[in-house]
Formats: structure tokens, sequence, C-alpha cells
């Protein structure tokens, strides 16, 4: 999965959103049945963020079903679903050091998860879900770019400006 900028990645069509959406349909609201297996397949793959996470994954494992089925149901309302995707890159940025690079395997263990769960998928959900997921990278970008702004110590002055004074 290749990183693009937010103004690179529109929100995907009703009929992609669709698919994701049934994806997910049978899993029960408060369930971390995919987010197990969204952290066993990230773990797998990069072994060394598993540092980045408590001893205890459930909470983790909680807020993340939370938040990723609340995204899917609510992608009819981009605009607040893009906001709040902003402050969790934000968020997963300077609290868990989330950086530009982990992304891309974020989505590939995301892809892999939902495949695991969902007794429906197929390859056109595949490729629904790394649209989705496209968008929703570029939204928590932004986040996490304005977030190492915000943290960034301020630039010097150029000696041309203090001698303007």
């Amino acid at each position: 999965m290749t990183l693009r900028r937010i103004s690179e990645v529109p929100l995907p069509d009703r009929e992609i959103i669709e698919l994701v959406r049934q994806s997910c349909v049978d899993l029960p609201e408060g369930s971390t049945r995919l987010a197990k297996s969204f952290y066993d397949n990230l773990f797998e793959m990069v072994p060394a963020v598993r540092d980045m996470f408590s001893a205890d994954l459930r909470p983790q494992q909680q807020r993340m079903a939370d938040a990723l089925l609340s995204v899917v149901r609510h992608l009819d309302s981009p605009d607040e679903i893009a906001h709040y995707l902003r402050r969790l890159g934000r968020d997963h940025h300077r609290d868990l050091g989330v950086l530009p690079e982990h992304y891309p395997h974020v989505g590939r263990a995301l892809v892999r998860a939902v495949s695991e769960v969902s007794p429906t998928w197929s390859s056109s959900m595949s490729s629904a879900w790394v649209l989705v997921y496209q968008w929703i990278t570029a939204q928590m970008l932004a986040g996490a770019e304005e977030s190492a702004a915000a943290s960034a110590p301020p630039a010097p002055r150029s000696t041309m400006s203090r001698s303007a004074r």
C-alpha cells in the first residue's frame, strides 16, 4: 500500500463503502474479534511495533475495534469522520510514536484480519478495503503531520530578520 497525501485520496464511492460494510456485517457491536486478528497479524509482520503497546492488549483491542467499526458505519459523513481520523492520527503520533512507515503494515494487517473474520470475504472486498484504508490513512497522516508541526521547535530567526529590527 502506497502512502498518499490527503489531496490525492478521494472518499471511495458508495459501492466500495458498501462492500467494506458488508465485510463487517457479522461483527456485533463491541466485538474485538477483528482487532485481535489485526494485532496478531501486525505483530507477526512487524514484531518491533509490539513494544509500542502495553502488555495487556485488551483495552487497545476494544478501542481499535470500536473506532474502526464506527468509521466504517459512518463513512456517509466524511467530514465528521475525517476530523475524527485526523485527531486519531495526531494522538497516535504523539502518544504512541506511530510513524508514516507504519501505515502500510497496518493496512496489510487490517486487510488480512478482515479476510480472516469475514465469512463473505471476496477479492472485490479486498480491493474495497485497500481504497477505504488509503482514505483513512490519508486523514490520519494529515493529523500526524499537524502533531509533528505543532511539536517541532520553532525555526531559528535568520540574521536578516534580526538586523531588520
